[in-house]
């Protein structure tokens, strides 16, 4: 490949790079085991210490692919019954020659309604963006339109939610980027670049069915996201055999006119691995999907003597 079409290249991809990272948030195939990077008022579902993290490899085989990770960790908190609960986490993603970062801290508290109960969250952090302008490839040297060394840029992001939940059902809404996040990098090579952050508004919601058989189960759910310019709707489904401290689950999503992803899964004990293959409808050949891997471990946080009562999530089954 000649400078041109390097240039050129780097041009189109950087350009593509930052419209999708100023419209959209990544999208896991595991959503349902990360819903609180999504709705923070998804904590406390269960009762118990979550820690899970979730690692993405975007349209495999194309350089400068995107790669994600998140890790979060939630949990009730000692008093006033359980209704409060608070949790952390930390986004990291690379695109191209551009780094995302996000450390979130959230915070929910329950209330009860009915036989049901609805929990209001809110989530804050901060979110910055980074670019290593040395490895681009310029065709004349020194080109003041690019940045030579690592620029960085950062600002504060304002998130919250709310969700319903009775017995095996639940379904909730959310809004993250609340406060428009605006940020600059590139002040001191002169290359300076600016990003609006649009808001994102989310819709999540699954239930257990469990059938005649003790040890299977069903858990439809889904997630839709939008910023009111693109909509998203990811249709799922898994198939659960629980027995005992072992659990093992298959499943299929679909999201319509962007992709159709095969999950598989298991659990020893507290410790919850799975793994799905999403491949792209829309002509990016097979081998070209994205790879998600997902491992979670729970323990319970029995504070005020619930265990008598206590019930399976819906979030992990």
């Amino acid at each position: 490949m000649n400078a041109n079409k390097k240039l050129v290249s780097a041009i189109a991809f950087l350009f593509l790079t930052l419209k999708v990272g100023a419209q959209y948030d990544v999208h896991f195939s595991h959503f349902w085991a990360v819903e609180p990077f999504y709705n923070p008022a998804s904590m406390n579902r269960n009762s118990m210490m979550n820690v899970t993290g979730s690692f993405s490899m975007q349209m495999a085989g194309y350089r400068h692919a995107p790669v994600s990770m998140y890790i979060g960790a939630d949990t009730s908190l000692p008093f006033d019954k359980g209704r409060h609960s608070a949790g952390a986490g930390l986004f990291n993603e690379t695109l191209g020659l551009f780094t995302n970062r996000r450390i979130l801290l959230d915070y929910a508290y329950r209330i009860t309604l009915g036989k049901g109960w609805i929990n209001i969250g809110i989530q804050g952090g901060v979110m910055s963006q980074e670019f290593n302008g040395s490895k681009v490839e310029a065709e004349t040297a020194g080109d003041p339109a690019f940045p030579t060394s690592q620029e960085r840029g950062s600002t504060g992001d304002i998130g919250a939610g709310i969700m319903y939940a009775k017995g095996d059902w639940y379904v909730g809404v959310s809004a993250q980027h609340l406060n428009f996040p605006h940020l600059e990098f590139g002040k001191g090579s002169g290359a300076r670049t600016e990003m609006d952050i649009k808001p994102a508004l989310y819709m999540n919601g699954g239930c257990n069915i469990r059938l005649n058989n003790p040890f299977i189960s069903v858990q439809p759910c889904f997630l839709i996201q939008s910023d009111l310019d693109f909509f998203r709707t990811d249709l799922s489904s898994r198939v659960t055999y629980e027995y005992e401290s072992f659990l093992f689950y298959g499943g299929v999503t679909w999201s319509p006119g962007v992709s159709v992803a095969v999950l598989a899964g298991g659990r020893f004990k507290s410790v919850l691995i799975g793994y799905a293959y999403e491949l792209y409808t829309g002509g990016l050949g097979y081998l070209n999907g994205s790879h998600d891997l997902m491992i979670s471990w729970q323990t319970d946080v029995d504070f005020f003597n619930r265990g008598r009562n206590a019930h399976k999530s819906v979030r992990y089954l």
